[in-house]
């Protein structure tokens, strides 16, 4: 039997809610989570680390409360409706029924321990969770390392190479759907003839019994949400998040070039190295299915031609890149909503957003870009990604330098007005006297 949820978590995820810091679907989504830690034994992480985690509360927030948990200071005001951010990441699937029988958490104020680094400790735990080690037939699973709309993807060492390799595993619930899966096997072994240093590579697609998968080059490094998780107020360095951004413009234009596109980019789909490098994971491999942008995971990030079933091409790639920039820049998605569909709904009607709204030491340079890239009407867009790649290379930094104006050189005389003229000269029309004009 599982052990009760202590006093001091429950109280923190009910203030993350009443704040309107996370949404009641995330916190359901950490106990979840919370529940498979100890069903797997070992370390445990709480629930504020859950939720920190895997970026649906920023550390800023939950200090926040912490603060207000150890009677330091009172909590600030809620946040307006509008205002609560919508999640960077995917969760897992949401627990049925609820948190408790009543639907609220349990009010008992205990004082709780300062909210430490809990990257390393989550990864731990997420390598923990109990899966079967031979999942796939010539693949020994070693660790989960995330969830999103396409399955399930794991740390793995492939035997007859002998290296590490991530491996995805498609959700059953898709692998039902024959047609589905003849259109997967055919794109991803067409996503494993792309070859580009920008790209994530794609080894193998085949498979395992009742499991289909494909394994890809691993990656060490971080996605881009949990780079800005690690930046201050979740905001990347403007430069080198332009830096990262032209990379992956250069892989989307090489896919345009080969005649695919990605259609679902977004923040954990770029995996950023230690050494500055940056990879497009899935080019190829996702379905532009409409029914999948509702799920609260994609809403922040999709094109207008997505939501409205218009044709899409590599323009709507390049909005969707536009959107993360716009993000990574920002630390807020560009359109906010208390769901999904109402983020859907700005994006049809609401103006594109200026990022300056949010960061307003921006390079106005860049702020332009990144508008234009998120243009609603495609045509008014970059055509290629070659041109939003040129558009941000092109992007001034240096600060402005102010010049401060010239002084007159010592000893400099002003004219003098309102002189006669010398004896003996006439004066010259259009030719004013100065002190040159006076008799020595």
């Amino acid at each position: 039997m599982a052990a009760p949820i202590p006093d001091e978590q429950a109280q923190f995820a009910q203030l993350a809610v009443k704040q309107r810091y996370v949404q009641p679907e995330q916190v359901r989504s950490a106990l979840e989570l919370y529940r498979c830690y100890q069903a797997a034994g070992g370390e445990v992480p709480s629930i504020p680390r859950i939720l920190v985690g895997k970026g649906w509360l920023g550390r800023q927030k939950a200090e926040i409360i912490l603060r207000h948990i150890f009677g330091r200071e009172p909590l600030p005001p809620p946040l307006a409706p509008g205002q609560a951010a919508a999640p960077r990441r995917a969760g897992i699937q949401m627990a049925e029924g609820g948190l408790h029988e009543s639907g609220e958490l349990p009010a008992r104020a205990v004082r709780v321990s300062p909210l430490v680094d809990d990257r390393e400790s989550l990864r731990k735990g997420m390598g923990a969770l109990a899966v079967r080690k031979d999942l796939v037939k010539g693949y020994q699973i070693l660790q989960v390392k995330g969830e999103g709309s396409m399955g399930t993807v794991y740390r793995a060492h492939q035997l007859s190479m002998d290296r590490t390799v991530a491996l995805k595993v498609l959700p059953p619930e898709r692998t039902r759907d024959q047609r589905f899966v003849e259109e997967f096997l055919s794109e991803a072994r067409n996503a494993g003839r792309l070859n580009h240093p920008n790209l994530i590579h794609v080894h193998e697609v085949n498979k395992s019994g009742d499991v289909y998968y494909y394994s890809m080059e691993y990656i060490e490094g971080v996605r881009l949400d949990e780079w800005m998780d690690e930046c201050e107020g979740g905001r990347v360095d403007p430069k080198r998040a332009a830096q990262v951004f032209i990379q992956i413009a250069g892989a989307l234009d090489y896919g345009f070039r080969a005649g695919v596109i990605h259609r679902e980019i977004r923040l954990n789909s770029i995996m950023v190295c230690e050494d500055g490098q940056a990879k497009l994971a899935d080019l190829g491999l996702t379905k532009g299915e409409t029914t999948r942008f509702l799920d609260g995971e994609n809403a922040g990030y999709v094109a207008p031609e997505q939501i409205t079933a218009e044709p899409v091409d590599t323009r709507t790639d390049i909005y969707c890149l536009g959107c993360c920039l716009y993000h990574c820049l920002t630390g807020e998605t560009p359109f906010a909503g208390n769901s999904p569909k109402e983020v859907l709904n700005r994006r049809l009607t609401a103006p594109t957003p200026n990022p300056l709204e949010h960061h307003p030491n921006l390079p106005p340079d860049l702020a332009r870009v990144v508008m234009k890239m998120m243009a609603r009407n495609p045509a008014d867009r970059y055509q290629t990604p070659a041109e939003a790649a040129e558009a941000l290379k092109g992007v001034s930094f240096a600060p402005s330098v102010r010049r401060k104006p010239l002084q007159p050189r010592s000893g400099f005389k002003k004219p003098v007005s309102g002189l006669r003229p010398p004896l003996g000269r006439k004066p010259q029309p259009g030719r004013p006297f100065g002190p040159r004009d006076k008799k020595r």
